[in-house]
């Protein structure tokens, strides 16, 4: 549409579709990264990453040229690393329960130096 179309205002188009358009990207990430939740802005930039890779098939421009958002196309080879995603796949509210018990068995000192370098 963007290519073959004169698009009044492609940004609010993007707006409005985004979440439909990369829905299938966010669920895939989810299972590989053991059903975390992705995080949006990445999400949307792979998106406009395939969607920019078609649009320049088709017409040899970027999506700048058509007034869309320009994608970071670096962010694409560290999504792709399962390893380096896995390794940002943490359980939040694990790690909280885990500091929690650990803090409630320190001894006096080790509570006040904590409590000292979570004010850093």
């Amino acid at each position: 549409m963007i290519v073959f179309c004169q698009v009044g205002d492609p940004i609010k188009l993007w707006g409005k579709y985004r979440e439909s358009l990369s829905e299938d990207i966010r669920r895939r990430m989810g299972r590989e990264n053991r059903n975390s939740e992705p995080v949006v802005d990445t999400v949307y930039n792979l998106c406009l990453i395939l969607l920019e890779d078609i649009v320049t098939s088709m017409s040899g421009k970027s999506l700048l040229h058509f007034g869309l958002p320009e994608p970071i196309r670096e962010q694409s080879i560290i999504i792709n690393n399962r390893k380096f995603m896995s390794e940002l796949a943490y359980d939040i509210s694990r790690l909280i329960q885990v500091v929690s018990v650990g803090v409630s068995k320190f001894n006096h000192d080790q509570k006040k130096v904590y409590m000292m370098s979570k004010q850093c």
